[in-house]
């Protein structure tokens, strides 16, 4: 009986792979210590940003991608921070590369009511798509 259900699971997961692999889809991502980085990325593929944020402070990162299509943004808590107070997170950013060129992607963490200043944090990484 074990058998069966070892041999099930090895199907099951070869039958995900089979099908994740059949959508085309393609990711490259991108964390905090990427800032300044150039990646190459084939056409059609997505671009996932994450980046460390603390909301509860005011302060948000704001990203601008020129050039490349808008898919979502959400913020995600960290898994081990339930129920404290002030306790941080990564907000997700995805973007399409649905034409060929050189763009770039840049991000500043700020607070929204505040002036930009050359003190703000910044983010940006170059993508080059192919």
């Amino acid at each position: 009986m074990k058998m069966a259900y070892s041999f099930a699971a090895v199907l099951l997961l070869a039958a995900c792979l089979l099908f994740a692999g059949c959508t085309g889809t393609c990711t490259t991502m991108l964390y905090d210590d990427d800032n300044g980085k150039t990646v190459d990325v084939s056409k059609d593929c997505e671009i996932m940003i994450e980046l460390t944020e603390n909301p509860t402070t005011g302060y948000t990162w704001e990203l601008t991608a020129p050039g490349l299509t808008y898919v979502s943004d959400e913020y995600v808590p960290d898994a081990n921070s339930e129920g404290l107070v002030g306790a941080g997170g990564v907000h997700v950013f995805i973007y399409k590369a649905e034409n060929t060129g050189i763009f770039n992607i840049e991000g500043i963490y700020k607070r929204s009511w505040e002036e930009t200043s050359t003190d703000d944090t910044t983010w940006s990484a170059t993508v080059v798509v192919k």
